[in-house]
């Protein structure tokens, strides 16, 4: 895996640095972000670390068979008799089986739990970075439009002055009509210059998601065709959301873990079963002097009776850490459908919204032509040109900024349901050029 991404990173390196005229899709962007995003690399660590949950607690419920060596040297001195050294040395072995040991039993039902716990961390890291790198993208695209809609704002606006200036020579264009224009091109060069620092603030953020700089990005067509909703029904999205969302299932586990480390807490008071045996070869007995062997096998019963009310207070512990879980799995329910009806809401009103200002855009075109000409013959003053001219941009950048944010809508409410994959990046970046 580390190799894979590795040379993942070299490749859209070079890509980057001997392709610099060539524009990055959203698919290389994407890639780029999952194997660069640090949140995911810990959490697809953590996970390694979780899968070992499961052999830890079984191992704990195996046989355990220890064995051992030493050598000891004895010296006996009895009253009325001679006195006796000699040395001892050998080996011995023992095995423990647990037979009924509810703790142990319990932490073994539990590591399932965290095993899964880690997994959903890395499906969610992995759909944030995805998030977050579509995000970034269609910001630094949004900055780009923004940037070439301000400029066509300032020639736009330049042309209206170069007819003034003309006007203004043959008398037919006033000082005010000169100083209205004047005034709309310098808060067009205010926004230009906000536009280019907004772009290398943007630039920047993709470049940090990413980990190398993208000179170009591809982008979307004038016309873009939003996919409708299936289904159609902002509950069935809150009702997905509520049951699948990432955020939910983490909460679920966390619930699950709690409510066995209560059922651990309370193993305490319950009886422990062990099967032990064990095995000692000649010369390694304590308190022999000649060279004995012995074999043992035993059935052990350990019950507590007290431990000064450790076992009680555990018990409280684990109960209150079990509410804390139930609250946070309620919360995260409760978000989980307050975001899908959010982000379902953002993207229907959005698609309506684009397909509203793609008609506005067409009709404030049509109508700043109709007032040229009317400007033309009279029937139209400079005003109203300017007006004309500021309306059409201005909804073009209103135009702009509802695509990109329906797009996102779109990416959102799938990552709260817990659908969104590469699949859906794949699909949009069919459609950039």
């Amino acid at each position: 895996m580390r190799k894979i991404r590795a040379s993942f990173m070299v490749a859209a390196a070079l890509y980057v640095s001997g392709n610099g005229a060539q524009a990055a899709d959203l698919v290389t962007v994407v890639q780029q972000a999952l194997g660069h995003d640090a949140d995911l690399a810990q959490a697809r660590a953590a996970y390694v670390a979780a899968q070992e949950a499961v052999p830890q607690a079984r191992a704990a419920l195996l046989p355990q068979l220890s064995g051992g060596w030493g050598r000891t040297y004895n010296s006996i001195a009895m009253e009325g008799f001679p006195r006796q050294s000699y040395w001892q040395n050998g080996w011995t072995v023992s095995l423990t089986q647990p037979l009924f040991d509810w703790t142990k039993w319990t932490s073994y039902r539990q590591a399932d739990y965290v095993e899964a716990r880690g997994r959903v961390d890395v499906d969610n890291a992995q759909q944030t970075a995805l998030t977050r790198a579509v995000r970034a993208y269609f910001d630094e695209l949004a900055a780009e439009d923004e940037i070439k809609r301000a400029d066509d704002y300032a020639a736009a606006v330049d042309a209206q002055l170069l007819i003034l200036q003309r006007n203004r020579a043959a008398g037919e264009a006033t000082i005010v009509d000169m100083r209205e224009a004047l005034t709309m091109r310098e808060q067009v060069a205010l926004q230009q210059s906000d536009a280019q620092n907004a772009l290398q603030t943007k630039r920047r953020v993709v470049e940090l998601v990413t980990g190398v700089p993208f000179g170009a990005l591809s982008r979307l067509p004038e016309s873009l065709a939003l996919p409708r909703l299936a289904p159609e029904d902002v509950d069935a999205w809150a009702a997905q959301a509520k049951e699948h969302g990432y955020a939910v299932q983490q909460k679920q586990l966390d619930w699950q873990i709690a409510k066995l480390d209560v059922s651990k807490a309370e193993g305490a008071h319950y009886p422990s079963v062990y099967a032990t045996g064990s095995y000692t070869p000649a010369g390694a007995a304590s308190g022999y002097a000649r060279p004995t062997t012995t074999t043992t096998g035993m059935l052990s019963i350990s019950i507590p009776l007290y431990a000064g009310g450790a076992v009680q207070s555990k018990v409280r512990e684990t109960e209150a850490l079990l509410e804390r879980a139930q609250a946070a799995l309620v919360g995260a329910t409760r978000t989980a459908d307050a975001s899908a009806r959010d982000n379902y809401a953002r993207y229907q009103q959005g698609r309506t919204r684009v397909d509203l200002l793609t008609h506005l855009v067409a009709s404030c075109r049509d109508t700043l032509a109709a007032t040229r000409i009317g400007y033309k013959v009279g029937t139209r003053t400079s005003t109203d040109v300017l007006r004309a001219i500021d309306a059409l941009y201005t909804t073009q950048r209103d135009l702009f900024v509802a695509r990109y944010d329906t797009i996102v809508a779109l990416m959102q409410l799938k990552g709260d349901t817990s659908t969104l994959s590469l699949t859906d990046v794949v699909q949009i970046n069919a459609v950039l050029h």
